[in-house]
């Protein structure tokens, strides 16, 4: 039902009219304002956890313990707030979306629709690292999954890993696409959401700190974004 639900919101933003000669948002101003709170309280926490990560968590400049990493009191609380943030950012892309969908494209509503998803998956990743994780950790006769990276290189692990990338990078360079015509946000917003998505999908091929590199130049597009909502409005 709540699947029935959501999909349902996301075809209402794609393909509802507008009501008003002016009103080429579907959301009152009230509720871009929240959504532009959403987005730059997201950024915030997802800017907090790639700037605390390598800092606060046993990850040194070269291999480490993955079991030490996730057994350190830290963990929980920057896997939470990363979870926090994605899930305010699922909420904030659909006013920033809401506001230019009259002049998208069907390439922009399809990278709309996969940017949620994407958004989404990596919510289930870090329910992985939030719940999951941590127990598996605490136990000696569990661990090597971790330490081994026997869940890391499973195929199916490995195949959704594969596709939450994929869909971050065809959902961002649809979306970005359409941020960076549509003259409603800044073009540097589009382009550090973009060169952010792309570090932050190839990052577990090259390094952790390229992936937290990548997790602070999304943030720092998406506030940008969000301090547009928040704009009094225009006349």
């Amino acid at each position: 039902m709540a699947v029935k639900l959501y999909l349902g919101c996301l075809l209402a933003a794609i393909y509802r009219t507008p009501i008003g000669n002016g009103a080429k948002r579907m959301n009152s101003i009230l509720l871009e304002r929240a959504g532009g709170a959403s987005i730059i309280l997201g950024s915030l926490l997802l800017a907090a956890y790639a700037a605390l990560f390598p800092a606060l968590l046993p990850i040194g400049s070269g291999t480490y313990d993955f079991v030490q990493v996730v057994q350190d009191p830290d963990w929980t609380s920057l896997a939470a707030a990363a979870f926090a943030g994605v899930l305010l950012m699922l909420a904030g892309f659909y006013a920033v979306y809401a506001r230019i969908r009259g002049r998208s494209d069907l390439a922009g509503a399809i990278g709309f629709l996969l940017i949620e998803a994407a958004y989404l998956l990596q919510a289930c990743k870090i329910t992985w690292e939030l719940c999951l994780y941590p127990i598996i950790a605490a136990h000696p006769e569990s661990a090597f999954l971790l330490r081994d990276g026997i869940i890391k290189h499973d195929p199916g692990v490995a195949l959704f890993r594969l596709a939450a990338s994929a869909t971050i990078l065809v959902g961002i360079l649809l979306f970005c696409r359409l941020l960076y015509r549509s003259g409603d946000y800044p073009k540097a917003a589009a382009v550090l959401i973009f060169a952010g998505a792309l570090v932050y999908a190839v990052g577990p091929m090259v390094s952790i700190f390229t992936s937290v590199g990548g997790i602070f130049a999304l943030a720092a597009g998406c506030l940008l974004l969000g301090m547009e909502l928040v704009r009094p409005c225009r006349a």
